[in-house]
């Protein structure tokens, strides 16, 4: 290599660095990552105390790693790269049939069932309701053969078996219904979640279960296409920016005399069953129900028993489709509802209680311990 090609290859060099530097004093900080759905890392005030205890530091890295110029286009091309070099995956999602983007599912520690198990027999136990107990199978479950090859997997199936095997309460299957279903859109691509129609055929493995009378899915004449533009939690966590978006439904429209009451803080505001102005924003999923919530207290309107759903995120989508058969129907989420559920249903007199959990959250949820209280 000659001279002048030695510098020619410096002075490159030097243009791409200082450049860059450049770009990431002009170009303003961020505060949300809408393709990674975050809060991203501002400034951090110097101080020596920060600066000692290395919280500076780190801090400042952070700052440095999420306010880089075209971060969310490098982290594109990234993913792409992966996919090109044969990988199959980024970040532990996987590229799917379809531009299905999926995690596989990580069997727990079998003590770990048995120990959730154990909080749910305690519920059992501890109440003169009758309870159900369910888990729902996610879509590497019911979607595994849109896993490229190679792609390590855990059978949910397994897990849910093992677990009913154990379980004191009426078990519901719901595995069956959304096997029998598998070639339908009862999963969304882009996001860990069912979509409403998975949600309806949810629905009616609830009300088999229960001995409800489930109406046809043809019976939905209200359904309709809320938004064709969400991108889910799945997305966000790929890198593989450039795949289509979802669409999200409504089967049922809210009823005449329908009331909730929620407590996102603690104490008492209107509730809503479907938030639409969550259709503006990067988590479009919470438009069900408002996005978690310690509690919500719903009176229906119409004629029946009472209802006390223990939930995770899956069920904020099946909750209208139960309005017809409640006249209650109260929902706790463990994360954030810190009393005792057995004094709950005591005070609140409810028919039935059904425990409700995804295959991923009920292996790894630590807050079941709080349905032996």
């Amino acid at each position: 290599m000659n001279k002048k090609a030695m510098w020619a290859e410096v002075l490159i060099f030097l243009t791409f660095i200082f450049g860059f530097f450049i770009a990431n004093l002009a170009v303003p900080d961020r505060e949300m990552s809408e393709q990674e759905n975050k809060s991203l890392q501002q400034l951090p005030k110097f101080s020596f105390e920060a600066l000692f205890d290395k919280t500076f530091t780190k801090q400042f890295e952070d700052y440095t790693s999420d306010q880089f110029v075209l971060r969310d286009q490098w982290i594109t091309l990234k993913a792409a790269a992966e996919l090109a070099l044969g990988k199959e995956e980024n970040n532990d999602v996987s590229y799917g049939e379809d531009q299905t983007l999926i995690e596989g599912f990580t069997a727990p520690e079998q003590s770990t069932l048995d120990a959730n198990m154990g909080f749910v027999n305690a519920l059992v136990g501890n109440t003169d309701a009758e309870v159900y107990f369910g888990i729902i199978p996610e879509k590497s479950e019911i979607w595994a053969d849109r896993f490229p090859a190679r792609t390590p997997n855990d059978s949910e199936a397994e897990l849910i078996e093992y677990c009913y095997g154990l379980s004191q309460a009426h078990n519901v299957d719901l595995l069956s219904p959304l096997r029998e279903h598998s070639d339908e859109y009862i999963y969304y691509r882009t996001d860990h979640h069912w979509t409403s129609l998975g949600a309806y055929y949810g629905f009616t493995a609830v009300g088999e279960a229960m001995g409800l009378d489930v109406p046809a899915l043809e019976s939905y004449t209200d359904r309709r296409v809320v938004s064709d533009s969400f991108y889910g939690t799945t997305w966000s966590e790929s890198g593989f920016s450039w795949v289509k978006p979802d669409s999200m439904e409504i089967f049922v429209d809210a009823p005449e005399g329908l009331e909730i009451t929620s407590y996102p803080q603690g104490s008492p505001v209107e509730g809503k069953l479907y938030d639409e102005s969550k259709l503006a924003v990067k988590d479009k999923y919470s438009m069900f129900m408002g996005g978690n919530c310690p509690l919500h207290e719903i009176v229906t309107g119409s004629e029946g028993t009472s209802l006390l759903i223990i939930r995770d995120s899956y069920t904020d989508s099946l909750i209208p489709f139960l309005l017809e058969d409640f006249s209650e129907i109260h929902v706790i989420d463990l994360r954030y509802y810190r009393m005792s559920v057995a004094d709950y249903i005591a005070q609140n007199g409810f028919d039935k209680v059904l425990v409700l959990y995804s295959a991923s959250t009920f292996a790894t949820d630590t807050n079941l311990l709080l349905l032996s209280r």
